[in-house]
């Protein structure tokens, strides 16, 4: 198949308290998982252009997103779709540029390929639509300009007898959550543990989050985590609401999804 180039589209055991913590929306469990794909041979985080082999077997419908050195695979509809080795020579910077998405192999199509930015957190993502029986791999290949990469410091003149050594490099910080995100997560993961005593209860937060403008006023941060403790754990999704103007957290939900996990024979 000819690389064909995408457009960027600008644009109960647990005491866990759902009650009183359900938010407003309806949320939807799907099924998708966060993992790190592998470092290319070439891999530089210092390097001012990066890209990511993203090879996916996709059954239907999945969304793939891309936020630092990790990937997210949503499937939306048909069989899970799953990765099949991606590789990455750089982590996705937050300072992107000319973001460019080319499918090199796959049946189906690309589309809704969404820039990094801060609304949607630093994450690259786009749709993968395989409308044939069956399911089918797919190589994309996203690449991108790396602003923020440090400039290489000249070597000193030095007369020709003597070795100039190799310009210094200063690596590029992989991406950080930002400070209204961080107040977020601190603010549910406090609600969370303060309704689940156990020692050992725990909050982790699974995929990257997304922002929402409600109105002039509001901002919205939603996501997903999983939570419990050591005899069971259950899927989460939560929210904060913030003050654009104040970036305060106005109020921070968080609710339940699906069966519960249990793990038995621990002590």
């Amino acid at each position: 198949m000819n690389a064909k180039q995408i457009p960027i589209a600008l644009a109960g055991v647990l005491a866990l308290g759902a009650a009183t913590a359900a938010v407003a929306d309806t949320y939807v469990y799907r099924d998708n998982y966060t993992y790190t794909p592998a470092r290319a041979p070439d891999w530089n985080v210092a390097a001012a252009d990066g890209m990511c082999r993203l090879r996916i077997w996709v059954d239907d419908r999945a969304r793939v997103s891309l936020r630092g050195d990790q990937i997210t695979v949503d499937t939306n509809s048909g069989k899970r779709s799953f990765d099949e080795g991606s590789t990455c020579t750089q982590p996705l910077p937050s300072n992107v540029a000319d973001l460019r998405v080319n499918v090199e192999r796959g049946r189906g199509q690309v589309i809704e390929v969404r820039q990094p930015d801060r609304h949607n957190n630093y994450a690259a993502s786009m749709t993968v639509v395989d409308p044939q029986n069956g399911g089918d791999n797919y190589d994309l290949v996203v690449s991108w300009h790396n602003a923020g990469a440090p400039v290489a410091a000249a070597p000193a003149v030095v007369p020709p007898t003597v070795v100039a050594t190799a310009p210094a490099y200063v690596p590029a910080p992989s991406y950080v959550p930002d400070a209204q995100t961080e107040r977020c997560q601190r603010r549910v993961r406090g609600q969370f543990l303060g309704r689940n005593h156990a020692s050992d209860a725990f909050l982790d937060f699974t995929s990257a989050p997304v922002r929402e403008q409600i109105d002039s006023e509001t901002e919205v941060i939603r996501g997903e985590a999983w939570g419990g403790n050591r005899y069971e754990s259950r899927a989460v999704s939560y929210q904060c609401d913030f003050n654009i103007h104040s970036s305060d957290v106005q109020a921070a939900y968080y609710n339940l999804h699906g069966p519960a996990r249990r793990s038995y024979g621990m002590r």
